[in-house]
């Protein structure tokens, strides 16, 4: 049994997304980071980051979306979610890398900017990185309709930081993108994402 450790709409989103696409049998257990509840002792026992996601597996615990999800996408290998070939992982681990290091501490910076002028300053800097970040991807999207060609894991970690573009500090501060909308509706569109999300959405409504 797989059992993950995940806040709702948080970047863990991906993995939980992830493990339904793969038919995997799992557990989620919510983990209310608006409530302190990544730092209580018995989450630090599991993750001792003190971050989510976090992977319980037979073999031990996997920490960082990233490995999270290439993770889940070899457990399930009938369901392509990650490529088979040495290229085509390594092209897949490229995408997630980035995602990880350059959009989610750009999308971070803007949401939790400190206040007055240091914190608007460094808001400004993190409006150009998501807009370069998501212009850069939008612009790979201009050709081909899932990240790396046929659906995956890539696709549903873009899913979670496109969704937050609705987020306070973020809503109505980026300029449209087309194919990462198109992208986003067309996930939205397959019934485990979907399903998924309604329960997402009224749990992070106790955070409002």
């Amino acid at each position: 049994m797989l059992t993950l450790h995940h806040s709702p709409m948080a970047c863990s989103l991906a993995s939980r997304l992830a493990l339904a696409e793969a038919g995997l049998e799992h557990e989620i257990v919510f983990v209310k980071t608006w409530k302190g509840e990544h730092k209580s002792d018995a989450y630090l026992a599991i993750n001792p980051r003190g971050k989510v996601p976090a992977l319980e597996t037979p073999q031990g615990v996997v920490t960082e979306s990233v490995a999270i999800l290439s993770y889940i996408a070899d457990l399930a290998p009938e369901k392509a979610l990650i490529p088979h070939t040495t290229f085509g992982r390594a092209r897949a681990q490229s995408w997630l890398s980035f995602m990880a290091t350059t959009l989610h501490p750009a999308l971070a910076g803007m949401m939790f900017a400190c206040p007055g002028e240091a914190g608007a300053a460094a808001r400004a800097a993190a409006l150009e990185r998501v807009v370069a970040t998501f212009s850069e991807i939008d612009a790979h999207l201009e050709k081909t309709t899932f990240v790396m060609g046929d659906f995956g894991v890539c696709d549903l970690y873009l899913l979670v930081f496109s969704l937050w573009r609705a987020a306070p500090g973020l809503a109505g501060a980026l300029p449209n993108f087309d194919n990462i909308d198109r992208l986003q509706q067309i996930l939205l569109a397959r019934p485990a994402v979907s399903a998924i999300l309604g329960e997402e959405f009224k749990l992070r409504a106790e955070a409002a």
